[in-house]
């Protein structure tokens, strides 16, 4: 974790990013979105848990680089971390897809545009539970994106508090945390609204008397894949976004 924090402290290269954008703005832009995507991409590279160590990216790039940008090098490193190593499942390197709006979802919340990551959490969730195969699929094992869909107003609240921060991490912790396990349970409703509305668990293809136990497996694997996220994501982001607010790199992203 301190290689990871160590990595982006100097490819960011904060003193000198931040004198180069009086005069550079987008060039900083571009050049963030660079790093971020070839971070996440190389990250794709290893695999983690269950799945590949890039998820601990999706966070942060939101948090760093808003929803646009954010979601810009999520889906750049996405692709780049695909075409070096391609899912054994052909079908499975679309869902990475769900970690752009993951990272959008981040940068979203940690913009103050938390309505907008509500409305994109809803209209995922509700084109689930009206899809058919919503009735033969155990609904308790959501539990964790149900979680994560009321996350986004104690989310929402730290954040808008985060300018009586003053250098102290403290109150930077539960809204980096909460934020976190917001990006990471929308990255997964975007994969079960793949998988059953747009129909890939056919491409797989996945007999449909079989989702009912995927879903079962899922629901207690899931969970332990969003908390080691979440422990990563503190560790790294939490003195990371210190060291941006400090030199206003944040704000120049932002267009401030």
């Amino acid at each position: 974790m301190v290689g990871l924090w160590q990595f982006l402290r100097f490819a960011l290269d904060l003193e000198g990013l931040v004198d180069m954008s009086l005069k550079h703005t987008k060039s900083v832009k571009v050049a963030v979105v660079a790093v971020l995507a070839a971070l996440h991409a190389t990250l794709s590279l290893f695999p983690g848990v269950w799945r590949r160590w890039s998820i601990v990216m999706i966070p942060l790039e939101g948090m760093i680089g808003g929803p646009v940008l954010g979601a810009s090098a999520s889906i750049i490193g996405v692709m780049v971390g695909r075409l070096a190593k391609p899912e054994f499942f052909f079908v499975e390197n679309f869902f990475g897809v769900a970690e752009a709006v993951g990272a959008m979802g981040s940068g979203l919340l940690f913009t103050g545009k938390w309505k907008a990551a509500i409305a994109i959490y809803i209209a995922l969730l509700g084109a689930f539970l009206l899809h058919p195969l919503a009735r033969i699929i155990p609904l308790w094992t959501l539990w964790d994106v149900y979680a994560g869909l009321l996350a986004v107003f104690p989310a929402a609240f730290f954040v808008r508090n985060l300018n009586r921060c003053g250098g102290d991490p403290r109150p930077l912790l539960p809204a980096v945390a909460l934020t976190t396990f917001v990006a990471v349970e929308l990255d997964v409703m975007v994969r079960v609204f793949m998988l059953i509305v747009l129909g890939l668990y056919q491409v797989y293809p996945i007999p449909t008397e079989l989702l009912p136990g995927i879903f079962v497996a899922g629901a207690f694997t899931t969970p332990v894949e969003a908390g080691y996220v979440i422990v990563v994501c503190s560790m790294v982001g939490v003195p990371l976004l210190i060291a941006l607010e400090k030199s206003h790199f944040r704000a120049i992203l932002r267009g401030n």
